[in-house]
Protein backbone atom coordinates (compact mmCIF):
# COMPACT_ATOMS: atom_id res chain seq x y z
CA UNK A 1 0.00 0.00 0.00
CA UNK A 2 1.36 3.41 -0.97
CA UNK A 3 1.37 6.23 1.59
CA UNK A 4 -1.66 8.51 1.18
CA UNK A 5 -1.96 11.94 2.84
CA UNK A 6 -4.95 14.27 2.99
CA UNK A 7 -4.07 17.45 1.08
CA UNK A 8 -5.97 20.53 2.27
CA UNK A 9 -5.33 22.15 -1.12
CA UNK A 10 -7.21 19.50 -3.11
CA UNK A 11 -9.48 18.39 -0.22
CA UNK A 12 -8.74 14.74 -0.84
CA UNK A 13 -6.45 11.95 0.23
CA UNK A 14 -3.65 11.58 -2.33
CA UNK A 15 -0.82 9.15 -2.90
CA UNK A 16 2.31 10.86 -1.67
CA UNK A 17 4.83 11.37 -4.45
CA UNK A 18 7.91 13.30 -3.32
CA UNK A 19 9.42 15.84 -5.68
CA UNK A 20 12.70 13.96 -5.37
CA UNK A 21 12.65 10.18 -5.07
CA UNK A 22 13.48 8.99 -1.56
CA UNK A 23 13.42 12.46 0.01
CA UNK A 24 10.79 14.72 1.55
CA UNK A 25 11.11 18.42 2.37
CA UNK A 26 8.67 19.60 5.04
CA UNK A 27 8.06 23.02 6.58
CA UNK A 28 5.86 23.53 9.65
CA UNK A 29 4.71 26.76 11.23
CA UNK A 30 6.15 26.91 14.73
CA UNK A 31 5.19 29.04 17.73
CA UNK A 32 4.88 32.76 18.26
CA UNK A 33 6.91 32.97 21.45
CA UNK A 34 5.10 35.38 23.74
CA UNK A 35 3.79 33.13 26.51
CA UNK A 36 4.27 29.79 28.27
CA UNK A 37 3.86 26.82 25.91
CA UNK A 38 0.79 24.59 26.39
CA UNK A 39 -0.37 21.16 25.27
CA UNK A 40 -1.68 22.63 22.00
CA UNK A 41 1.90 23.51 21.06
CA UNK A 42 2.97 20.02 22.09
CA UNK A 43 0.32 18.36 19.94
CA UNK A 44 1.41 20.34 16.88
CA UNK A 45 5.07 19.47 17.40
CA UNK A 46 4.26 15.82 18.18
CA UNK A 47 2.05 15.36 15.09
CA UNK A 48 4.88 16.32 12.76
CA UNK A 49 7.45 14.45 14.84
CA UNK A 50 5.44 11.27 14.19
CA UNK A 51 5.19 12.15 10.49
CA UNK A 52 8.95 12.69 10.29
CA UNK A 53 9.65 9.48 12.22
CA UNK A 54 7.39 7.45 9.94
CA UNK A 55 9.08 8.76 6.82
CA UNK A 56 12.41 7.72 8.31
CA UNK A 57 10.94 4.34 9.24
CA UNK A 58 10.06 3.68 5.59
CA UNK A 59 13.54 4.80 4.55
CA UNK A 60 12.66 8.25 3.22
CA UNK A 61 15.16 11.02 3.97
CA UNK A 62 13.52 14.00 5.69
CA UNK A 63 14.59 17.63 5.58
CA UNK A 64 12.43 19.24 8.25
CA UNK A 65 12.09 22.96 8.98
CA UNK A 66 10.05 24.59 11.76
CA UNK A 67 10.14 28.35 12.22
CA UNK A 68 9.89 30.62 15.24
CA UNK A 69 8.02 33.93 15.11
CA UNK A 70 9.97 36.24 17.40
CA UNK A 71 8.52 39.60 16.36
CA UNK A 72 4.78 40.15 16.59
CA UNK A 73 2.13 42.40 18.14
CA UNK A 74 1.62 39.95 21.03
CA UNK A 75 5.34 39.83 21.77
CA UNK A 76 5.54 43.62 21.78
CA UNK A 77 2.53 43.86 24.09
CA UNK A 78 4.09 41.32 26.45
CA UNK A 79 7.35 43.31 26.40
CA UNK A 80 5.43 46.44 27.41
CA UNK A 81 3.86 44.64 30.38
CA UNK A 82 6.99 42.75 31.49
CA UNK A 83 9.72 45.13 30.38
CA UNK A 84 12.00 46.84 32.82
CA UNK A 85 13.58 49.33 30.43
CA UNK A 86 12.54 51.92 27.88
CA UNK A 87 14.17 49.99 25.02
CA UNK A 88 11.11 48.15 23.67
CA UNK A 89 13.05 46.37 20.94
CA UNK A 90 15.47 44.92 23.48
CA UNK A 91 12.62 43.96 25.82
CA UNK A 92 10.73 42.27 22.99
CA UNK A 93 13.85 40.25 22.16
CA UNK A 94 14.11 39.20 25.83
CA UNK A 95 10.48 38.11 25.89
CA UNK A 96 10.91 36.09 22.70
CA UNK A 97 14.08 34.43 23.98
CA UNK A 98 12.51 33.61 27.37
CA UNK A 99 9.48 31.84 25.93
CA UNK A 100 11.44 30.23 23.11
CA UNK A 101 13.64 28.56 25.74
CA UNK A 102 10.57 27.32 27.61
CA UNK A 103 9.13 25.93 24.37
CA UNK A 104 12.36 24.12 23.54
CA UNK A 105 12.60 22.75 27.08
CA UNK A 106 9.09 21.28 26.84
CA UNK A 107 9.82 19.67 23.49
CA UNK A 108 12.97 18.09 24.88
CA UNK A 109 11.12 16.76 27.93
CA UNK A 110 8.46 15.34 25.62
CA UNK A 111 11.10 13.53 23.57
CA UNK A 112 10.74 15.61 20.40
CA UNK A 113 13.89 15.90 18.31
CA UNK A 114 15.38 19.08 16.90
CA UNK A 115 14.33 20.16 13.39
CA UNK A 116 16.97 20.29 10.68
CA UNK A 117 16.35 24.01 10.29
CA UNK A 118 14.79 26.35 12.87
CA UNK A 119 14.84 29.91 11.55
CA UNK A 120 13.84 32.89 13.66
CA UNK A 121 11.96 35.62 11.85
CA UNK A 122 14.22 38.46 12.97
CA UNK A 123 17.20 36.74 11.33
CA UNK A 124 15.52 36.88 7.91
CA UNK A 125 14.47 40.53 7.60
CA UNK A 126 16.70 41.10 4.51
CA UNK A 127 15.12 38.12 2.71
CA UNK A 128 11.66 39.45 3.56
CA UNK A 129 12.53 42.87 2.15
CA UNK A 130 13.80 41.24 -1.05
CA UNK A 131 10.58 39.25 -1.47
CA UNK A 132 8.40 42.30 -0.78
CA UNK A 133 10.38 44.33 -3.33
CA UNK A 134 9.81 41.60 -5.92
CA UNK A 135 6.06 41.65 -5.25
CA UNK A 136 5.96 45.43 -5.71
CA UNK A 137 7.91 45.21 -8.98
CA UNK A 138 5.54 42.57 -10.33
CA UNK A 139 2.43 44.58 -9.47
CA UNK A 140 1.25 42.33 -6.63
CA UNK A 141 1.89 44.83 -3.83
CA UNK A 142 1.65 48.58 -3.27
CA UNK A 143 3.11 51.15 -0.88
CA UNK A 144 1.01 53.58 1.14
CA UNK A 145 2.70 55.97 3.58
CA UNK A 146 5.41 53.55 4.65
CA UNK A 147 3.13 50.49 4.74
CA UNK A 148 3.20 47.81 2.06
CA UNK A 149 0.12 45.72 1.22
CA UNK A 150 -0.40 42.64 -0.90
CA UNK A 151 -3.14 43.10 -3.50
CA UNK A 152 -5.38 40.01 -3.38
CA UNK A 153 -7.04 41.13 -6.64
CA UNK A 154 -3.71 40.63 -8.42
CA UNK A 155 -3.79 36.86 -7.75
CA UNK A 156 -6.68 35.11 -9.46
CA UNK A 157 -6.29 31.95 -7.36
CA UNK A 158 -6.64 33.73 -4.03
CA UNK A 159 -8.81 31.46 -1.88
CA UNK A 160 -7.47 28.15 -3.24
CA UNK A 161 -6.05 27.02 0.12
CA UNK A 162 -9.04 27.85 2.32
CA UNK A 163 -11.64 27.19 -0.42
CA UNK A 164 -13.55 30.34 0.46
CA UNK A 165 -15.13 33.16 -1.48
CA UNK A 166 -14.15 36.76 -0.58
CA UNK A 167 -17.46 37.34 1.23
CA UNK A 168 -16.84 34.24 3.38
CA UNK A 169 -13.33 35.44 4.20
CA UNK A 170 -14.66 38.81 5.32
CA UNK A 171 -17.13 37.08 7.63
CA UNK A 172 -14.42 34.89 9.16
CA UNK A 173 -12.00 37.63 10.21
CA UNK A 174 -12.55 40.90 11.99
CA UNK A 175 -11.10 43.75 9.97
CA UNK A 176 -10.75 47.27 11.26
CA UNK A 177 -11.55 49.94 8.66
CA UNK A 178 -8.36 50.87 6.79
CA UNK A 179 -8.56 53.55 4.13
CA UNK A 180 -5.05 52.66 2.93
CA UNK A 181 -6.20 49.32 1.51
CA UNK A 182 -7.56 48.96 -2.01
CA UNK A 183 -9.44 45.82 -0.94
CA UNK A 184 -10.43 45.05 2.67
CA UNK A 185 -8.75 41.61 2.28
CA UNK A 186 -5.38 43.09 1.27
CA UNK A 187 -2.87 42.26 3.97
CA UNK A 188 0.27 43.93 5.33
CA UNK A 189 3.66 42.83 4.07
CA UNK A 190 5.50 45.63 5.84
CA UNK A 191 4.28 47.87 8.68
CA UNK A 192 5.51 51.38 9.30
CA UNK A 193 7.00 51.52 12.78
CA UNK A 194 5.19 53.04 15.71
CA UNK A 195 7.01 55.04 18.35
CA UNK A 196 9.46 52.87 20.28
CA UNK A 197 8.49 49.57 18.63
CA UNK A 198 11.07 47.18 17.14
CA UNK A 199 11.96 48.41 13.65
CA UNK A 200 14.34 47.76 10.78
CA UNK A 201 15.43 49.91 7.86
CA UNK A 202 13.76 49.27 4.51
CA UNK A 203 13.21 51.03 1.15
CA UNK A 204 9.83 52.17 2.53
CA UNK A 205 11.14 53.55 5.80
CA UNK A 206 11.65 52.04 9.24
CA UNK A 207 9.22 49.29 10.10
CA UNK A 208 8.77 45.57 10.65
CA UNK A 209 7.41 42.69 8.58
CA UNK A 210 3.84 41.49 8.54
CA UNK A 211 3.28 38.02 9.97
CA UNK A 212 2.49 36.22 6.71
CA UNK A 213 5.61 37.26 4.81
CA UNK A 214 7.89 35.69 7.41
CA UNK A 215 7.21 32.04 6.56
CA UNK A 216 7.39 32.68 2.82
CA UNK A 217 10.85 34.25 3.12
CA UNK A 218 12.22 31.64 5.53
CA UNK A 219 10.94 28.58 3.65
CA UNK A 220 12.07 29.86 0.26
CA UNK A 221 15.49 30.80 1.65
CA UNK A 222 16.00 27.27 2.90
CA UNK A 223 14.36 25.06 0.27
CA UNK A 224 15.14 27.21 -2.81
CA UNK A 225 11.99 26.17 -4.65
CA UNK A 226 8.81 24.12 -4.35
CA UNK A 227 8.82 21.72 -1.41
CA UNK A 228 6.70 18.70 -0.51
CA UNK A 229 4.66 19.41 2.62
CA UNK A 230 3.63 22.52 4.50
CA UNK A 231 2.07 21.86 7.90
CA UNK A 232 0.36 23.66 10.73
CA UNK A 233 -2.84 23.93 12.74
CA UNK A 234 -6.30 24.26 11.20
CA UNK A 235 -6.53 27.76 12.63
CA UNK A 236 -3.74 28.80 10.23
CA UNK A 237 -5.54 27.83 7.02
CA UNK A 238 -7.04 31.30 6.82
CA UNK A 239 -5.72 33.88 6.75
CA UNK A 240 -2.10 32.82 7.35
CA UNK A 241 -1.62 29.95 4.90
CA UNK A 242 -3.92 31.48 2.31
CA UNK A 243 -1.84 34.66 2.33
CA UNK A 244 1.45 32.81 2.54
CA UNK A 245 0.54 30.79 -0.55
CA UNK A 246 -0.54 33.86 -2.52
CA UNK A 247 2.55 35.98 -1.86
CA UNK A 248 4.91 33.02 -2.38
CA UNK A 249 3.43 32.04 -5.72
CA UNK A 250 3.33 35.62 -6.93
CA UNK A 251 6.81 36.45 -5.65
CA UNK A 252 8.60 33.38 -7.02
CA UNK A 253 6.54 32.58 -10.11
CA UNK A 254 6.38 28.86 -9.30
CA UNK A 255 4.28 26.51 -7.15
CA UNK A 256 4.87 27.11 -3.45
CA UNK A 257 4.24 23.62 -2.03
CA UNK A 258 2.82 20.31 -3.26
CA UNK A 259 0.63 19.51 -0.27
CA UNK A 260 -0.80 21.11 2.85
CA UNK A 261 -1.28 19.16 6.11
CA UNK A 262 -3.37 20.65 8.91
CA UNK A 263 -3.91 19.23 12.38
CA UNK A 264 -6.94 19.71 14.61
CA UNK A 265 -6.89 21.91 17.68
CA UNK A 266 -7.30 21.07 21.37
CA UNK A 267 -10.31 22.08 23.41
CA UNK A 268 -10.74 21.67 27.18
CA UNK A 269 -14.13 20.24 28.14
CA UNK A 270 -15.49 21.55 24.85
CA UNK A 271 -14.09 25.08 25.29
CA UNK A 272 -11.22 26.74 23.48
CA UNK A 273 -8.05 26.54 25.57
CA UNK A 274 -7.37 30.03 26.85
CA UNK A 275 -5.92 31.76 29.90
CA UNK A 276 -9.07 33.86 30.07
CA UNK A 277 -11.08 30.67 30.61
CA UNK A 278 -8.52 29.47 33.19
CA UNK A 279 -8.19 26.18 31.31
CA UNK A 280 -4.64 26.63 30.03
CA UNK A 281 -2.86 23.26 30.47
CA UNK A 282 0.92 22.95 30.28
CA UNK A 283 3.35 20.05 30.34
CA UNK A 284 4.32 21.15 33.85
CA UNK A 285 0.69 20.65 34.91
CA UNK A 286 0.72 17.16 33.39
CA UNK A 287 3.99 16.17 35.08
CA UNK A 288 2.95 17.58 38.46
CA UNK A 289 -0.07 15.27 38.35
CA UNK A 290 2.00 12.26 37.20
CA UNK A 291 5.76 12.70 37.13
CA UNK A 292 6.45 9.14 35.98
CA UNK A 293 3.93 8.51 33.21
CA UNK A 294 2.22 11.83 32.49
CA UNK A 295 4.14 12.52 29.27
CA UNK A 296 3.65 8.99 27.89
CA UNK A 297 -0.08 9.04 28.69
CA UNK A 298 -0.40 12.41 26.92
CA UNK A 299 1.20 10.81 23.84
CA UNK A 300 -1.45 8.06 24.05
CA UNK A 301 -4.08 10.83 24.09
CA UNK A 302 -2.58 12.46 21.02
CA UNK A 303 -2.22 9.16 19.15
CA UNK A 304 -5.77 8.11 19.99
CA UNK A 305 -7.28 10.94 17.93
CA UNK A 306 -6.45 11.31 14.23
CA UNK A 307 -4.12 14.27 13.75
CA UNK A 308 -6.62 16.08 11.49
CA UNK A 309 -9.43 16.00 14.06
CA UNK A 310 -10.08 18.24 17.07
CA UNK A 311 -9.16 16.75 20.43
CA UNK A 312 -11.29 17.48 23.49
CA UNK A 313 -9.13 17.10 26.60
CA UNK A 314 -11.32 16.11 29.56
CA UNK A 315 -10.78 14.40 32.95
CA UNK A 316 -12.69 11.41 31.58
CA UNK A 317 -10.39 11.18 28.58
CA UNK A 318 -7.32 11.37 30.81
CA UNK A 319 -8.64 8.57 33.02
CA UNK A 320 -9.50 6.42 30.00
CA UNK A 321 -6.00 6.86 28.52
CA UNK A 322 -4.46 6.11 31.92
CA UNK A 323 -6.24 2.74 31.80
CA UNK A 324 -4.99 2.20 28.24
CA UNK A 325 -1.44 2.87 29.46
CA UNK A 326 -1.92 0.45 32.37
CA UNK A 327 -2.96 -2.32 29.95
CA UNK A 328 0.26 -1.77 27.98
CA UNK A 329 2.28 -1.90 31.20
CA UNK A 330 0.62 -5.13 32.34
CA UNK A 331 1.13 -6.73 28.94
CA UNK A 332 4.83 -5.89 28.90
CA UNK A 333 5.26 -7.15 32.45
CA UNK A 334 3.80 -10.53 31.38
CA UNK A 335 5.95 -10.58 28.23
CA UNK A 336 9.04 -9.78 30.29
CA UNK A 337 8.36 -12.77 32.51
CA UNK A 338 7.90 -14.96 29.40
CA UNK A 339 11.28 -13.79 28.12
CA UNK A 340 12.87 -14.55 31.48
CA UNK A 341 11.49 -18.07 31.10
CA UNK A 342 13.25 -18.47 27.75
CA UNK A 343 10.65 -17.42 25.15
CA UNK A 344 12.00 -15.51 22.14
CA UNK A 345 10.23 -13.54 19.39
CA UNK A 346 9.24 -15.38 16.23
CA UNK A 347 11.17 -14.17 13.16
CA UNK A 348 8.30 -15.43 11.00
CA UNK A 349 5.54 -13.51 12.80
CA UNK A 350 7.27 -10.16 13.36
CA UNK A 351 7.19 -8.90 9.73
CA UNK A 352 3.42 -9.38 9.51
CA UNK A 353 2.86 -7.35 12.66
CA UNK A 354 5.06 -4.50 11.41
CA UNK A 355 3.29 -4.59 8.05
CA UNK A 356 -0.12 -4.18 9.70
CA UNK A 357 1.14 -1.10 11.56
CA UNK A 358 2.57 0.35 8.34
CA UNK A 359 -0.65 -0.17 6.40
CA UNK A 360 -2.51 1.86 9.01
CA UNK A 361 0.10 4.61 8.92
CA UNK A 362 0.01 4.62 5.12
CA UNK A 363 -3.63 5.63 5.40
CA UNK A 364 -2.96 9.30 6.24
CA UNK A 365 -0.93 8.51 9.38
CA UNK A 366 -3.84 6.73 11.07
CA UNK A 367 -2.40 6.44 14.58
CA UNK A 368 -5.74 5.48 16.23
CA UNK A 369 -5.84 2.43 13.96
CA UNK A 370 -2.27 1.52 14.94
CA UNK A 371 -3.22 1.69 18.63
CA UNK A 372 -6.25 -0.49 17.90
CA UNK A 373 -4.03 -3.06 16.18
CA UNK A 374 -1.67 -3.03 19.14
CA UNK A 375 -4.57 -3.65 21.52
CA UNK A 376 -5.76 -6.49 19.32
CA UNK A 377 -2.32 -8.09 19.39
CA UNK A 378 -2.10 -7.82 23.16
CA UNK A 379 -5.58 -9.29 23.66
CA UNK A 380 -5.22 -12.14 21.19
CA UNK A 381 -1.73 -13.23 22.18
CA UNK A 382 -2.55 -13.10 25.89
CA UNK A 383 -5.76 -15.06 25.32
CA UNK A 384 -3.86 -17.67 23.29
CA UNK A 385 -1.59 -18.46 26.22
CA UNK A 386 1.31 -18.74 23.77
CA UNK A 387 4.38 -17.10 25.37
CA UNK A 388 6.20 -16.89 22.02
CA UNK A 389 3.24 -14.98 20.53
CA UNK A 390 3.22 -12.63 23.54
CA UNK A 391 6.94 -11.93 23.30
CA UNK A 392 6.71 -11.40 19.52
CA UNK A 393 3.84 -8.93 19.91
CA UNK A 394 5.77 -7.13 22.66
CA UNK A 395 8.81 -6.75 20.41
CA UNK A 396 6.69 -5.39 17.53
CA UNK A 397 4.80 -2.92 19.71
CA UNK A 398 7.89 -1.82 21.63
CA UNK A 399 10.06 -1.26 18.55
CA UNK A 400 7.43 0.47 16.39
CA UNK A 401 6.28 2.58 19.35
CA UNK A 402 9.80 3.70 20.11
CA UNK A 403 10.87 4.34 16.52
CA UNK A 404 7.73 6.06 15.21
CA UNK A 405 5.84 7.35 18.27
CA UNK A 406 8.79 8.22 20.57
CA UNK A 407 6.93 6.34 23.28
CA UNK A 408 8.40 3.86 25.76
CA UNK A 409 5.73 1.19 26.15
CA UNK A 410 8.07 -1.17 28.02
CA UNK A 411 8.99 0.81 31.10
CA UNK A 412 11.37 -1.91 32.31
CA UNK A 413 13.71 -0.71 29.55
CA UNK A 414 13.39 2.88 30.74
CA UNK A 415 14.52 1.94 34.26
CA UNK A 416 17.29 -0.44 33.17
CA UNK A 417 19.76 2.41 33.55
CA UNK A 418 19.01 2.24 37.30
CA UNK A 419 19.31 -1.56 37.51
CA UNK A 420 22.59 -1.54 39.49
CA UNK A 421 21.08 0.94 41.96
CA UNK A 422 17.91 -1.17 42.31
CA UNK A 423 19.79 -4.42 42.83
CA UNK A 424 22.13 -2.83 45.38
CA UNK A 425 19.10 -1.51 47.30
CA UNK A 426 17.61 -5.03 47.29
CA UNK A 427 20.85 -6.46 48.74
CA UNK A 428 20.91 -3.75 51.44
CA UNK A 429 17.24 -4.33 52.24
CA UNK A 430 17.71 -8.09 52.55
CA UNK A 431 20.58 -7.48 54.96
CA UNK A 432 18.45 -5.04 56.97
CA UNK A 433 15.59 -7.54 57.19
CA UNK A 434 18.00 -10.30 58.28
CA UNK A 435 19.16 -8.00 61.08
CA UNK A 436 15.52 -7.20 61.92
CA UNK A 437 16.13 -3.53 60.98
CA UNK A 438 12.68 -3.19 59.46
CA UNK A 439 12.73 0.60 59.54
CA UNK A 440 15.72 0.70 57.15
CA UNK A 441 14.17 -2.04 55.01
CA UNK A 442 10.95 -0.04 54.70
CA UNK A 443 12.87 3.15 53.88
CA UNK A 444 14.76 1.39 51.06
CA UNK A 445 11.52 0.04 49.59
CA UNK A 446 9.86 3.47 49.84
CA UNK A 447 12.86 5.21 48.25
CA UNK A 448 12.79 2.95 45.18
CA UNK A 449 9.07 3.53 44.78
CA UNK A 450 9.38 7.29 45.22
CA UNK A 451 12.50 7.92 43.14
CA UNK A 452 12.34 5.18 40.49
CA UNK A 453 8.66 4.11 40.49
CA UNK A 454 9.89 0.58 41.18
CA UNK A 455 8.02 -1.75 43.52
CA UNK A 456 9.56 -4.76 45.26
CA UNK A 457 7.97 -8.17 45.65
CA UNK A 458 9.10 -10.54 48.41
CA UNK A 459 8.72 -14.18 47.36
CA UNK A 460 8.11 -17.17 49.70
CA UNK A 461 11.63 -18.50 49.00
CA UNK A 462 13.14 -15.27 50.46
CA UNK A 463 14.04 -13.88 47.02
CA UNK A 464 13.01 -10.33 46.12
CA UNK A 465 12.02 -9.29 42.59
CA UNK A 466 11.21 -5.86 41.24
CA UNK A 467 9.08 -4.26 38.53
CA UNK A 468 7.90 -0.85 37.39
CA UNK A 469 4.80 0.09 39.37
CA UNK A 470 1.69 -0.10 37.18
Amino acid sequence: MALKIYNSLTKRKEEFKPLKEGEVRMYVCGPTVYDEPHIGHLRSAYVFEVVRNYFRHIKVKVDFARNVTDVDDKIIEKARSEGGSSDLKAEAAKVAQKYFKLYKMDLKRFGIQEPDFEPRATDYIPQMITLISSLIEKGHAYVVEGDVYFSVDSFENYGEVSHQRPDQMLEEIRLEPNAKKKNPLDFALWKQCKEGEPAWDSPWGKGRPGWHIECSAMSSSYFKGTFDIHGGGRDLIFPHHENENAQSRCGTGHAFVNGWMHHGLITIDGKKMSKSFKNFITLNDILKADAHFGAEILKITFLGTHYSMPLDYTPERVQMDRQVWKRFMEFFENARQAEKNGSRPSAKRLPGMYQAFREAMDNDFNTPEVLSLMHGLMHNTYKSGDPVAQVTAAWAIRNFGSEVFNIVFDQSIAVNQFKPEIEEAIVQRQAARKNKDFKTADELRARLLRDRNVELRDLPDDRTTWRVKL
